[in-house]
């Protein structure tokens, strides 16, 4: 039975390090380190958003409607300088001009910036791969792996295309075949020496810390299209607020066009360590301790991916924005957790009144049966007493049997 546990929370733990890579695929795609397919054309996924035919006509539309709100800016700012009988216009004037040509040369700047950011994220990526950075699931793996055997290593298998067979080796068994009773060893990691619910601990943290990461640069993407549409209108107000409203428009893009340095830098920096942690060892403890410390410092490194996000928000005043993204999936848990509980609720009142209505049925049916037993004891009782009594005579008297007389 051991064996067939261990060998489940191997299988287990083999899907999860699939889905770990997976999510660091997605993530160097929606980052912008990795281009995506699009239509058989290689692409980065926010240089070609922002540059697509469609974004652009909705663009322009929004900048022709932007001149009119242009308009009545300037207009209201005049009339506030005649009521405050301030008669200099020229500079609510040139503001007006000012705006109108600040909006198309911040529609170079913006598409310009993109370009810059998305190379400089391309090159720190490269910047990160050095010779001894291993493969995320790899390296995890190899945390958790107590003892290789038969000349295996880390450095010369790629795990997530390996099978439990072929990791745990074969067992010996008993019973025609069947029951397993102990390892053969002849795999290619010691299967007595794994650390399986270890290894699940770890792989399930990584994997929500990096579907978190991802969470987060998705919805990136789509605040850099909404912040490249309202620049024209951030642009509109400035005869009116002397540039207020622009200057959290700039605050806010470029806000949105480096956040994707802090989760490149979290992920980088948690698979460059990673193998240096690998290789340490407290001494004067056992191996399972030092096996307990190669995982806390793992689930604590993907505690940093999304943490990393957040770290760099708040060097742009912009973290409140952060946990207003990541909220949601919180309240979804608690949510859930709080429908679970009112689900099971539910079902234990439903089992009860079923139960209940069950058990007066039965009450009822019993009691039934008994006043059916009483009334035909009651009907025979009356027929033997009606035949044990005379009849009465209709003049008072009484009948007797035959052959006596009557009075």
């Amino acid at each position: 039975m051991l064996i067939f546990i261990q060998e489940i929370g191997l299988q287990l733990f083999l899907w999860l390090l699939q889905l770990i890579d997976g999510l660091m695929e997605i993530f160097s795609a929606i980052s912008g380190v990795a281009n995506v397919n699009y239509h058989g054309q290689q692409v980065n996924i926010v240089e070609f958003i922002v540059g697509d035919s469609t974004i652009g006509a909705v663009f322009w539309c929004i900048f022709i409607t932007a001149v009119g709100l242009t308009c009545i800016s300037t207009i209201v700012g005049l009339v506030k300088k005649m009521i405050a009988n301030n008669r200099n216009v020229s500079t609510i004037v040139g503001k007006f001009f000012f705006a109108l040509l600040g909006a198309m040369a911040m529609l170079a700047v913006v598409i310009l910036g993109i370009l810059i950011a998305n190379s400089f994220l391309q090159l720190l990526a490269r910047i990160f791969q050095v010779n001894n950075t291993t493969k995320l699931s790899t390296a995890i793996f190899n945390a958790c792996v107590g003892e290789w055997l038969n000349g295996y290593s880390a450095s010369n298998i790629d795990v997530t295309s390996l099978t439990v067979g072929q990791i745990l080796g074969g067992y010996n068994a008993a019973l025609f075949g069947i029951w397993p009773t102990s390892w053969k060893c002849n795999g290619m990691v010691n299967p007595n020496t794994f650390m399986y619910l270890p290894a699940l601990i770890a792989g399930v943290a990584l994997a929500i810390a990096l579907i978190m990461a991802v969470l987060n640069l998705a919805k990136r993407v789509y605040e850099i299209v909404f912040t490249y549409f309202t620049m024209p209108v951030a642009m509109s107000t400035l005869p009116l607020d002397d540039g207020a409203r622009f200057k959290n428009w700039r605050e806010m893009f470029v806000t949105k066009i480096i956040l994707a340095y802090g989760a490149v830098f979290a992920v980088n920096i948690f698979v460059l360590v990673l193998p240096i942690i690998n290789g340490m060892h407290i001494d004067g403890v056992s191996g399972f301790a030092n096996s307990m410390f190669t995982i806390f410092m793992i689930v604590g490194g993907a505690m940093l991916i999304p943490a990393g996000q957040t770290l760099f928000a708040r060097l742009f005043g912009q973290a409140d924005d952060m946990r207003a993204g990541g909220g949601w999936l919180r309240s979804a848990f608690y949510g859930g957790r709080i429908a679970s509980a009112m689900t099971i609720g539910l079902a234990a009142k439903g089992i009860r009144g079923i139960a209940h209505a069950v058990k007066r049925r039965s009450n009822k049916s019993h009691n039934s049966g008994d006043s059916g037993d009483s009334s035909s004891g009651g009907d025979e009782s009356d027929k033997y007493s009606d035949g044990g009594e005379s009849a009465s005579a209709p003049d008072g008297g009484t009948e007797t049997s035959e052959g006596g007389e009557s009075t």
